[in-house]
């Protein structure tokens, strides 16, 4: 477990939303001048906190073995890169707690098993850090540094290096050259399959609809296979309309004729 120094504030100021504090609680000098650089490049406030908690994370590690930010090798780089894989998360007390002053003891494991959701099928926290997050703290930490790089005032080497690029397949393999994938003790993250809920919850959801409007509104947008944020219109892929099948009695399944899979599964 790492030390429980320094934190990560907001400061209530637009120009500076969160400020780093050290284990001393002073604030982190380098830290800031890379916030400000975020902000220059229009970076919200919430991507602030996304990089100050993986910059906090970097600096108790650094904290706990007493070694300075600008004296940081690639072997401590590639010894957080380990600790991640094995460190197991930390639980904190619950925010009505903090609120209210109760003290909660406070575990280094999850006592139970991550369950996935069964509405959704999403699975819960797990006990140690998910890819996703070994693979965002490896690329802010590589941001950072290379931007005290640039800057002249960090170390001369990115703690962090960058992949290793790949020799370039020839042209007669008709596949493009590969270019180098991010850094070097970043993960590789698993293509995430979409949200999804079970057939007996949608047929709730579609029935719970009181007007015809909202159902046929609801079916056209999961038919067509859109997503919540892109226009209206049929997809590129899925551009033919819909045919509906009974397939099972009170049923209702839309198809494509194109790729021959159900969609969505209605009631009648």
């Amino acid at each position: 477990m790492l030390p429980e120094t320094g934190a990560l504030a907001e400061s209530g100021d637009p120009a500076r939303p969160y400020v780093l504090l050290d284990s001393q609680g002073i604030v982190a000098v380098p830290v800031m001048a890379f916030f400000a650089e975020l902000r220059a490049c229009a970076r919200p406030a919430a991507t602030v906190r996304s990089y100050g908690m993986d910059l906090l994370r970097w600096w108790r590690f650094l904290s706990g073995w007493g070694i300075a930010w600008d004296r940081a090798t690639r072997v401590d780089a590639r010894d957080f890169a380990r600790w991640m894989q094995i460190a197991p998360k930390p639980v904190r007390a619950h925010w009505r707690r903090r609120a209210s002053g109760e003290v909660q003891p406070v575990r280094s494991v999850r006592s139970a098993a991550s369950v996935p959701n069964p509405g959704t099928g999403r699975a819960a926290p797990g006990r140690l850090y998910s890819v996703s997050t070994r693979a965002h703290c490896e690329t802010v930490l590589r941001s950072f540094y290379a931007f005290h790089l640039e800057e002249s005032t960090g170390p001369i080497i990115n703690p962090f290096p960058a992949a290793r690029e790949r020799r370039p397949l020839p042209v007669a393999a008709g596949t493009p050259s590969r270019l180098s994938t991010g850094g070097r003790y970043r993960p590789s993250v698993p293509h995430r399959l979409p949200r999804r809920i079970p057939d007996d919850r949608f047929n709730e959801l579609f029935a719970a609809l009181r007007h015809n409007r909202d159902r046929a509104l609801l079916a056209f947008w999961v038919s067509n296979g859109a997503a919540g944020s892109a226009p209206p219109g049929p997809a590129p892929s899925r551009s033919c309309p819909p045919t509906t099948t009974r397939s099972a009695p009170g049923t209702r399944r839309h198809r494509c004729s194109s790729s021959g899979t159900a969609a969505v599964k209605t009631p009648a």
